[in-house]
């Protein structure tokens, strides 16, 4: 067991068995079929719980406008830390916990806190412009760095399904096919061919 920090999960499995239910067509008509037939189904999928480590950058951008003086803006980007990919976070950020989880739960970190510094700087400059359009380099600070876990729910309705299994981020509530996020597939499939 391991403690981590980790995002307040906004969804249950319960709840992100249902974002997958219906996903394909044939999916949808065999769930409507046995709905209208009375009948449940009786293939329920497994539902394993994973953890995806973010490095969180509070970030902040000092602007010199002609004529207006300083404008500041803070904003917060995530930095991967499986892939290293950057982007600006988009979603209001629930409370973030501490757990104890199982390690087999947890995908790696690939990415130590001076690579994450370093992808965040080489990503900010280029988003800067395409953002603010500055006529003169603005200052910048990284603030803080925090390493945070986002929980996602792995949905497999077993080997005669359609697709899947799906990844279902308990943050944003964003189902995906989980073989389109690498790290999270490689872990699944250890746990799975651990059991």
């Amino acid at each position: 067991m391991m403690e981590i920090p980790c995002f307040e999960p906004r969804i249950d499995a319960d709840d992100a068995v249902q974002r997958t239910d219906r996903l394909t067509v044939t999916s949808y008509l065999l769930s409507t079929l046995r709905s209208l037939l009375g009948r449940a189904d009786e293939s329920e999928p497994t539902v394993t719980v994973l953890y995806y480590p973010d490095y969180l950058a509070y970030t902040t951008v000092t602007l010199q406008r002609v004529g207006l003086g300083e404008k500041e803006d803070k904003f917060v980007a995530a930095v991967d830390a499986a892939t290293g990919r950057v982007g600006e976070v988009d979603v209001t950020l629930p409370d973030i916990e501490t757990r104890e989880i199982l390690e087999s739960q947890v995908v790696p970190i690939e990415y130590d806190e001076d690579d994450a510094e370093a992808e965040w700087d080489e990503w900010l400059f280029s988003y800067i412009d395409r953002t603010y359009r500055p006529v003169k380099r603005p200052e910048t600070s990284l603030d803080r760095l925090e390493l945070v876990y986002t929980p996602y729910y792995a949905v497999d309705y077993g080997p005669d399904a359609d697709e899947g299994p799906y990844a279902v981020s308990a943050l944003t509530k964003q189902v995906e096919l989980l073989a389109d996020i690498p790290p999270l597939n490689d872990e699944y499939s250890a746990v799975v061919s651990s059991e």
